[in-house]
């Protein structure tokens, strides 16, 4: 979850982007760039150090990120690393992906399974839910062998149980309130 801080970042980077049509394009190359950061913490950690100098962290962006990113976005990084917020890059994907989502109508499903849904059943619960909620779909499957069976749907803030160990929870409650 983001904090204040990492959403007002975020907001500004994504008004500037939807100012400049390149809103889609702009949280595509966020997002890369926190699964660098994600991939490689060390380099995060470096540019999180106090110890290491301003000027030798803005070079080190710059040596990784000019040419490859929109300026847009280099000069946010600079920024980041400038006011020692670059240790939030996680968090400010995160709500830059939440404004464009809104905005967008995309909502973001996770389906928490025991084993991985096949392409199939991945199209078919993307359906449904584009279904119910009216919106485009960007699905997720995470893997969790201790669901059993069944499948858990995370949408938006709601939560849709539908696994073998929820359903053997309920049965246990059942019994023991029969029992006592």
């Amino acid at each position: 979850m983001a904090t204040v801080v990492s959403e007002r970042y975020a907001l500004s980077l994504y008004e500037v982007a939807k100012a400049e049509n390149i809103a889609p394009e702009m949280y595509e190359a966020l997002q890369t760039v926190s699964d660098l950061f994600e991939t490689y913490p060390d380099y995060l950690k470096v540019l999180t150090t106090p110890s290491i100098g301003l000027p030798d962290k803005q070079k080190t962006v710059r040596a990784v990120f000019e040419g490859r990113v929109h300026p847009y976005l280099l000069n946010f990084l600079l920024l980041l690393t400038e006011k020692r917020r670059i240790g939030l890059i996680h968090e400010m994907a995160e709500a830059y992906r939440d404004l464009y989502y809104l905005e967008a109508g995309i909502c973001a499903v996770t389906a928490v399974t025991a084993i991985p849904l096949d392409e199939a059943q991945m199209e078919k619960l993307k359906n449904k839910m584009a279904g119910v909620t009216g919106k485009q779909i960007v699905l997720k499957n995470q893997v969790d062998p201790s669901v059993l069976g069944g499948v858990l749907v995370r949408v938006e803030n709601k939560q849709i149980d539908d696994t073998i160990k929820n359903r053997l929870n309920e049965l246990t409650t059942r019994l023991g309130q029969i029992i006592a």
